[in-house]
């Protein structure tokens, strides 16, 4: 008896591990939306409504993110999504400190997410990249002609159609941390 009930035990164990692994690689790649949807996949996702709608873009103002209200793009090559753009920028309201504050601040909860980015400064343009198997984040402060601004960019890296970029994106893989929206 105690033998059928190993064996139910451990077969339970099997398909909750399978399950698990199947999930995990299910994540999402931004926000609550994978490479590739479609632009109707992605309105779906987002209980926000958009504020402009394009054939390749979807923007959204006002989107909450770390305590503050930034805008975000999501671009798509045709029918399939390839690209999300946080962005953050001196208006009236927002100041130079605050564009630098909520660098900092979101670079710190990336970091816990993803681990160490790399860092490249060029004059007043700092970037920090950080690299999964599925996508590459890049976090840009700068000084623009209209002002210090913030982009945070999640582009899609297997949406090339490379082989060896599909086969590296269907290994199991997690986040240090989850980090709501980032």
């Amino acid at each position: 008896m105690k033998t059928i009930q190993f064996r139910i035990i451990g077969l339970f164990l099997l398909q909750f591990f399978v399950i698990n692994q199947l999930l995990a690689q299910q994540e999402f790649d931004v926000r609550k939306v994978r490479w590739g949807f479609s632009p109707k996949q992605v309105r779906d996702a987002d209980t926000l409504k958009p504020t402009s709608v394009k054939k390749e873009k979807i923007t959204y103002t006002r989107v909450p993110l770390a305590d503050r209200k930034v805008g975000l793009e999501y671009e798509f090559n045709g029918d399939s999504l390839l690209s999300a753009n946080y962005y953050y920028y001196v208006l009236p309201g927002i100041t130079e400190a605050d564009v630098k504050q909520t660098a900092v601040d979101l670079a710190a909860l990336i970091t816990d997410k993803y681990g160490k980015g790399k860092t490249a400064q060029v004059g007043e343009l700092q970037t920090v990249t950080w690299l999964t198997p599925r996508t590459q984040i890049r976090l840009a402060l700068g000084n623009t002609d209209r002002g210090w601004s913030l982009e945070i960019t999640y582009l899609c890296r297997v949406c090339s159609g490379d082989p060896k970029d599909a086969e590296q994106a269907k290994k199991p893989w997690k986040p240090l941390k989850e980090v709501q929206d980032l």
